[in-house]
């Protein structure tokens, strides 16, 4: 039977989580968030059908993600791109990209993310590069100054969310929250879970700010496990409170710094100079080079760059897809295109970022 490409049905739920988990690993609790998330649509689950079976499928998320001046774009994610074993090498994934493309633009997308480690396989299918802000640093140790840190609780998330969105107001790509995303997504409260979020206090248990810290594993020469990596995955405070967000830098370099390992930082370029630089000297740009985007909208971005600064530049697709959106997001130029210098005034680079805590 000829392979069918087609949105899950909901009596194939399970069938679908066993494919992910047999090619990804993970528990099926990872997966079940998917489908648990309150923006999740049926045809956002695109799947591969041979004789009854699902044998590869391919998942897209919906995320309002900022703009200067406080509008917001939809983005598609791209993730969960798996294929059986025993069926790889027809073409499968392929078609299910170009299906959920299909999907993306009839619907009111402006843009695609993803990432990759196989960048040729999905530039091959119209994406382009466009690495987002990843710095690392050698972590030293740091005077916390009687600052406590402790693992943030249930009552603490109408603090984390008012730091959050306080913090990142001003930075494009990050996602705009509301109270359901915070609770089915982000999973802040789970001990489990990859990122882990810290309350801050200062002396007189003032709660002042919060980070989330992720840990990364690898093997010694020995075969032993050990920490590669700390990643500060975001912070958040009122951007007032210099001693704070200090502070909480201060925390993730102690915390890297005792575990031996490297300090990751997800923060855009504005924030690494006001915030990290005066702490930890020797900070270097590594870029998320895994990252990737193609536009499903065209109008749509041309007619958000002419809400920031009018006119819009005509023959935006001259700087490609990449292009265009590093203009709409503030975001350096991608490796692979130089801006005109007459656009970049008009739409200079800005703090835009990506959480990882927003992953997916």
């Amino acid at each position: 039977m000829s392979p069918q490409f087609r949105a899950l049905r909901p009596q194939e739920q399970a069938e679908c989580l066993d494919l992910w988990a047999q090619v990804f690993s993970p528990s099926h609790d990872y997966f079940e968030r998917y489908f648990r998330d309150p923006l999740w649509q049926p045809d956002y689950t695109r799947v591969c059908v041979v004789d009854g079976r699902l044998v590869a499928a391919i998942q897209v998320v919906r995320r309002p993600v900022r703009l200067m001046g406080g509008a917001t774009l939809w983005m598609a994610g791209i993730a969960n791109v798996a294929t059986l074993p025993e069926y790889r090498g027809r073409g499968f994934a392929s078609q299910l990209l170009r299906d959920l493309h299909a999907v993306m633009d009839s619907s009111d997308f402006a843009f695609g993310l993803l990432f990759t480690g196989i960048h040729d396989f999905y530039a091959r299918l119209g994406w382009e590069r466009l690495p987002l802000p990843l710095y690392q640093a050698t972590p030293a140790p740091a005077d916390l100054g009687g600052w406590r840190f402790r693992v943030a609780e249930p009552d603490d998330l109408p603090r984390l969310q008012r730091w959050y969105d306080a913090f990142y107001a001003d930075h494009p790509l990050t996602v705009a929250r509301d109270d359901a995303y915070w609770r089915n997504w982000t999973r802040w409260d789970d001990p489990t879970w990859r990122a882990k979020f810290y309350l801050a206090e200062d002396p007189t248990g003032t709660p002042r700010g919060y980070l989330a810290l992720e840990t990364y594993h690898g093997n010694d020469a020995q075969g032993n496990r050990i920490v590669e990596g700390i990643g500060l995955a975001e912070l958040g405070a009122d951007p007032a409170d210099t001693e704070a967000v200090r502070m909480l830098v201060g925390f993730a370099s102690q915390t890297a710094h005792m575990a031996g390992a490297r300090l990751d930082i997800f923060l855009p370029d504005a924030d690494i100079q006001r915030w990290v630089r005066p702490l930890l000297p020797d900070v270097r740009w590594v870029g998320q080079g895994s990252a990737m985007v193609r536009v499903c909208c065209w109008q749509t971005v041309y007619d958000a760059l002419e809400s920031l600064s009018a006119p819009a530049p005509e023959n935006l697709a001259q700087v490609g897809q990449a292009g265009a959106l590093a203009l709409l997001l503030g975001l350096p130029d991608p490796p692979q295109v130089s801006l005109p210098a007459e656009w970049r005034t008009r739409y200079p680079i800005r703090p835009a970022c990506y959480s990882p805590v927003d992953s997916f």
